[in-house]
């Protein structure tokens, strides 16, 4: 029996993970090719700067997810 037998559960079964490095590699590609940074918030030590990250994520992907995914911007009041 050959170990690349192909089967109708092979559509679901899931992917393996990938390693760091496989993250790595994707997320500079990304870059170099479309323009898309892929920063993980654990890596922003800065808070300010993490804050500014989070708050332009939002403003991007709330507004233009929202009605195409059926997502739903949060309702956080606004601090005074």
């Amino acid at each position: 029996m050959s170990s690349g037998l192909k089967t109708g559960l092979a559509r679901v079964q899931a992917a393996s993970a990938a390693s760091p490095e496989e993250i790595g590699t994707l997320r500079r590609r990304a870059f170099v090719e479309h323009g898309v940074a892929t920063i993980h918030l654990s890596d922003v030590a800065d808070p300010w700067t993490r804050q500014a990250v989070i708050n332009e994520a939002r403003r991007q992907l709330e507004s233009k997810g929202a009605s195409e995914s059926g997502l739903t911007p949060s309702r956080r009041r606004a601090r005074r």
